[in-house]
């Protein structure tokens, strides 16, 4: 139990948990406040950014810490110095900040170079570092992609632009940070300051430090022409692909150190192309998120309201609503005060699709279907 109170201790006072905690805070405030300001309503006003950021923050760091420990995963307290201060100034770069991976990767090749440069900070086996560190970038790129696909349609925010013909039309973010704590060991007893709680580990005839450090983890998504679900559906794939290579390059690296600068700086290379050509797809496709001539558009539906009872999705287009003709917003809400106790919806879907859906709506405020639209104005 004293080892255990001992690790939260090295885990708490570490100021990159602090800068994290406001960050998480300042994203949250940030997405609320645009949307009330574009809509006059916010999409989720529950902060789920908050709940993600803690518990699915948890159950990765629980599953890095089982592979870490697993894979005999060490560092030193020279990289982690390192780390953390690429994870603050990245924080404040976004989205570089989100991307557990490239953190990992850049704090690893400075850390490398600086030991180039500094050569008294150089650790033995300080190559060896550096590919059990290219091995935690590809577990935590292959985790991102699921939490990425499980995460990502649970916080987006439409945004309304104006296209090269004068109309209006949307595209859709979803950003999320989350707080990993992972279990290290640090090996040897003269790494850390001599505080007197560091828990120790021995193994045989060498002794380890166990530490519980925070990791940074995140996506910032931007889908322009499909909705959200679908781009991250498909880049999952590609995520877990490439988490595999690194993984490979990590255990290649370490059977020949020779190659850990060229491994290190093309895997960080990719990591950047994958973004770029994430966002690349999503412009490619063939949908778009335009305001109608005839109906009005979804772009987001609120929870617990009559609209997600009624199984309407962003993209949707409302050509009906009581037996009525929808041709824009005002219209839309006097149809519905036509029956202040129920809706009867046609809708058109992505696919050109129409369906018929219907719902009792809230007597005392027919007008709150919940559903988000494009603004008059």
């Amino acid at each position: 139990m004293e080892m255990f109170v001992n690790m939260l201790l090295t885990f708490f006072t570490t100021p990159l948990l602090w800068v994290a905690i406001v960050f998480a805070f300042w994203l949250a405030l940030h997405r609320i406040k645009h949307e009330r300001q574009t809509f006059r309503i916010a999409v989720n006003p529950k902060w789920p950014e908050l709940k993600l950021f803690w518990w699915h923050g948890l159950l990765a760091g629980l599953a890095l810490s089982c592979c870490i420990l697993l894979l005999g995963v060490t560092i030193n307290l020279n990289w982690w110095l390192v780390y953390q201060i690429v994870a603050v100034v990245a924080l404040f770069l976004m989205p570089i900040g989100f991307a557990g991976n490239v953190l990992i990767l850049l704090s690893a090749l400075l850390y490398l170079i600086s030991a180039m440069i500094w050569p008294q900070y150089q650790i033995l086996a300080g190559n060896s570092l550096l590919a059990e560190l290219l091995i935690v970038a590809g577990l935590i790129t292959i985790l991102t992609g699921f939490l990425q696909k499980w995460d990502a349609t649970k916080v987006v925010t439409p945004h309304v632009i104006t296209s090269s013909r004068g109309r209006m039309t949307a595209m859709f973010t979803s950003r999320q940070i989350y707080l990993a704590p992972v279990f290290f060991l640090v090996p040897g007893t003269n790494q850390l300051p001599d505080w007197g709680f560091w828990p120790i580990l021995h193994i045989g005839q060498q002794s380890f430090n166990i530490v519980i450090l925070p990791l940074i983890l995140g996506f910032s998504v931007k889908a322009i022409k499909e909705l959200m679900s679908a781009l991250v559906t498909r880049d999952l794939r590609t995520q877990i692909t490439f988490g595999g290579v690194i993984v490979v390059a990590g255990i290649v690296s370490f059977i020949f150190p020779s190659i850990i600068l060229s491994t290190l700086s093309v895997a960080l290379i990719i990591c950047f192309i994958l973004q770029w050509r994430l966002r690349r797809q999503s412009r490619a496709n063939k949908q778009h998120f335009t305001k109608p001539y005839a109906g009005i558009r979804i772009l987001g539906v609120l929870e617990q309201t009559p609209a997600a009872k009624m199984g309407l999705e962003a993209g949707d287009v409302i050509v009906e609503c009581n037996g009525q003709a929808i041709s824009n917003n005002e219209n839309f809400y006097q149809a519905i005060q036509s029956h202040s106790t129920y809706c009867h919806l046609k809708v058109q879907d992505l696919q050109g699709e129409y369906r018929i859906t219907e719902s009792a709506v809230f007597a005392d405020a027919p007008h709150e279907l919940g559903v988000i639209l494009f603004p008059e104005n």
